[in-house]
């Protein structure tokens, strides 16, 4: 479990570090949702950090992590009008044929940020928000191996 933990928040990162290359030349709608992965991506590695032990925790700075993913989440199907695969856009056209399930998607994930914000709240150390960041963590897996194209 805690490989896929791992190889998961690895993937996190790397996207991350190729989005701000594969970024320039986006503009438009296209831009504000690449931006909004790269900070989703920003959120879940500093999270990722402080579970991984290479930071130390901060309860508020990863329930602040978390609801800025929260609120990115609740923002996604605005963010892709449909047919929107114009320039450097790494979205398949698969949303919108599959639009329901898109938005579940996001749906999902703005629950499992609420529930990683919530937990933070409360914890004592990284260990007591591991559950929740694996979850959030394969939210995002899952709506990129279904809706996005390799890069």
């Amino acid at each position: 479990m805690k490989f896929r933990t791992l190889a998961a928040g690895s993937g996190v990162l790397l996207a991350g570090a190729i989005a701000a290359y594969a970024h320039s030349g986006a503009t438009g709608v296209i831009k504000e949702r690449m931006d909004m992965m790269v900070d989703i991506a920003a959120q879940m590695k500093a999270v990722g950090q402080m579970i991984r032990g290479n930071s130390v925790f901060d309860a508020d700075r990863a329930a602040e992590a978390a609801a800025a993913i929260a609120d990115h989440a609740g923002q996604l199907p605005e963010l892709f009008p449909e047919q929107t695969l114009a320039g450097p856009s790494e979205a398949a056209a698969d949303i919108w044929d599959n639009w329901d399930e898109f938005v579940s998607l996001s749906e999902q994930l703005e629950l499992k940020a609420d529930a990683l914000a919530e937990a933070s709240v409360d914890a004592a150390e990284a260990s007591d928000i591991v559950q929740q960041f694996r979850a959030l963590g394969r939210t995002c897996q899952s709506c990129h191996e279904d809706f996005r194209t390799p890069g």
